[in-house]
């Protein structure tokens, strides 16, 4: 396993699945009159796998039929689910809304999806309800993140965060009850999870935020993209989110682009859109004052080593000076069909969750301490 925090150098290189993006092709040449030949420029004439990395995180299909059960999911992307099983979008879980969150999980549930209790609190989470204000001697944990976080196919309690959350108050007398309040939606991209912070996390009243990322968010954000360029009547994209305006703009994004051409013009932009969000992420922690950690999970849809892409989503991440615990190895071990649900549910199963968890926990116990809270044996 692989846990490194912001400022030490991987004694290894990465081997997960990933992409990000490009920087432009004028940008890329203008570099090679003035040093070595870099990533980028090998991209340009072609002698990396970047191109082909990018190419192999579009999940077109895929992350839309979370949400839309009327779009069919691609037949190269997700393989044929049996008969009964139903697509997040058509289990009666979402609702539209009119922001740029597009969507919520609906208030109060307490259902079974494709054999798995799935629950929501008032606030519409898949979390146990959130006392407001926080009561005397809580630690409290807010996650943000997406899909895999949130516990996509599997159940309420198996989740990583509630493992998370019951072995800290198990293990550790720290004198205070530790909760792990989980704000993760599926199709949540980068720009959402910030968006989301904004409105929910200082109500949160955290202590310690986590946000996962994952070598897929540049797919996330592409689809949910889409999905506020076509909108009608327009979706509203927050002044705090500038940058999404203009990557917009610059990639001369259309209603009436096909599929296709939209995530050409947006795949120019995938970096610009997520280094934005990772700043907006640590501008966030810095103006609150509450500490921030991005949390790399692995991504569950495949086992493929995508080493240059992983590079620079960490490159990112130092940039902005960001605490990181990075769990990308916690499959190491697994065969794809121990660590995901299904061949037409690319989440992490029952088993994916627990080996994110105990990667969790090894980077936490090596760290000796969480913000502000010992980990005393």
């Amino acid at each position: 396993m692989n846990t490194r925090a912001h400022g030490q150098t991987p004694s290894k290189p990465a081997t997960r699945g990933g992409a990000l993006s490009f920087l432009s092709c004028l940008a890329v040449l203008a570099a090679s009159a003035f040093g070595p030949e870099n990533d980028w420029l090998r991209v340009a004439r072609g002698k990396t796998r970047i191109g082909r990395e990018l190419r192999g995180v579009e999940t077109r299909g895929y992350y839309e039929a979370l949400i839309d059960a009327n779009r069919g999911p691609a037949a190269e992307a997700v393989a044929e689910p049996p008969p009964g099983w139903i697509p997040f979008g058509a289990a009666g879980i979402v609702e539209p809304i009119p922001t740029y969150l597009r969507w919520r999980m609906r208030p109060n549930l307490d259902l079974v999806w494709n054999g798995v209790p799935f629950r929501t609190n008032s606030r519409g989470y898949r979390t146990p309800e959130v006392a407001s204000p926080k009561p005397e001697g809580v630690f409290r944990v807010v996650v943000f993140g997406s899909s895999n976080t949130m516990g996509h196919g599997v159940g309420d309690d198996d989740a990583y965060p509630r493992l998370l959350e019951r072995w800290l108050n198990e293990s550790f007398a720290t004198g205070r009850r530790i909760e792990v309040v989980n704000l993760a939606v599926s199709g949540d991209s980068p720009s959402r999870r910030l968006a989301r912070m904004i409105e929910e996390g200082e109500g949160s009243e955290p202590d310690w935020i986590l946000c996962d990322a994952t070598v897929l968010d540049p797919a996330l954000e592409a689809a949910h993209l889409e999905t506020v360029v076509r909108a009608d009547p327009p979706t509203p994209i927050p002044p705090a989110l500038h940058f999404v305006t203009e990557a917009l703009a610059r990639a001369g994004a259309s209603p009436s682009d096909t599929v296709d051409a939209f995530r050409l013009k947006i795949r120019h932009e995938a970096e610009p859109l997520l280094e934005e969000a990772y700043k907006g992420w640590a501008e966030y922690a810095r103006r609150t004052g509450v500490p921030l950690t991005v949390v790399v999970i692995p991504r569950a849809d495949e086992k493929l080593d995508n080493a240059v892409l992983d590079r620079i989503m960490h490159a990112a991440i130092r940039h902005h000076r960001l605490d990181v615990l990075d769990l990308g190895d916690a499959f190491r071990d697994l065969a794809a069909e121990e660590f995901r649900v299904s061949p037409w549910d690319k989440h992490p199963s029952v088993r994916g969750h627990r080996a994110i968890f105990e990667a969790f926990r090894s980077a936490l116990l090596a760290r000796g301490t969480l913000p502000g809270l010992d980990l005393d044996d």
